[in-house]
């Protein structure tokens, strides 16, 4: 944070865009850094540690996927694609490289300004219960919705910004069936395309840190055409 509000990082090389979103986004409350190169976002990003980076996929120097790639290795810091790709397997890959969400060009100032405050809001949100801390499978897994932290069978994971909003989703309502509808509510606000596809990678890849044998999981299993269920 800047001054009590949220930073917001925008890399995009349309002068014209870039100039009218951080407009918009001072507007409404934000502090922004915007620059036209990846390697300009990058540096900023190691200075600054942003609260939300709004990524263009073309960019003339360092492909966008290529600056979702690098953060990633340091930071579950959200992240929205601005692509003007609209194919749907090119918006999938921004979802699995780690994106929280993507707009295809052109789009609404409104709709890019919703879409950050939507993130924000998933982010920083903390479950209204008694306690903070769900546990599931006496005690192996635990989630502290305060701290944003997750251990798992004594170790702490490393979660992706997604992978944690999945993995809560489920923890919530653990034993019990939770339908695609419900996750992509939980993750994306709602069914977009190409997010029933990055659901499953996401699964996929919170199996992979959770099962002794990702192919046949004991923790988080697929009840064909309904959803996923955590076992307790």
């Amino acid at each position: 944070m800047m001054n009590g509000k949220a930073l917001i990082l925008l890399i995009d090389d349309d002068a014209l865009l870039r100039d009218l979103l951080t407009r918009a986004l001072i507007q409404n409350g934000y502090e922004v850094l915007a620059v036209g190169t990846g390697s300009e976002g990058l540096s900023l990003f190691d200075l600054h540690n942003p609260d939300v980076v709004i990524l263009d996929v073309l960019l003339p120097d360092i492909e966008g996927w290529e600056v979702c790639r690098r953060i990633r290795r340091v930071s579950t810091v959200p992240i929205l694609f601005l692509t003007a790709l609209e194919e749907i397997p090119d918006r999938v890959r921004g979802l699995v490289l780690g994106g929280d969400d993507y707009i295809v060009k052109p789009f609404a100032v409104e709709e890019l300004l919703a879409r950050v405050e939507a993130i924000l809001r998933r982010v920083r949100r903390v479950v209204p219960t008694a306690s903070s801390v769900l546990e599931v499978g006496d005690g192996a897994l635990v989630i502290d919705r305060e701290r944003r932290q997750v251990q798992f069978q004594g170790q702490l994971l490393d979660l992706s910004p997604i992978e944690y909003a999945i993995l809560v989703a489920l923890a919530e309502r653990a034993g019990r069936v939770v339908s695609i509808d419900e996750l992509l509510t939980a993750v994306w606000g709602g069914p977009q395309e190409g997010s029933l596809q990055a659901l499953r990678w996401y699964i996929w890849n919170l199996r992979q840190k959770m099962e002794a044998n990702p192919k046949r999981p004991r923790w988080i299993q697929t009840v064909r055409r309904q959803g996923y269920r955590l076992n307790p």
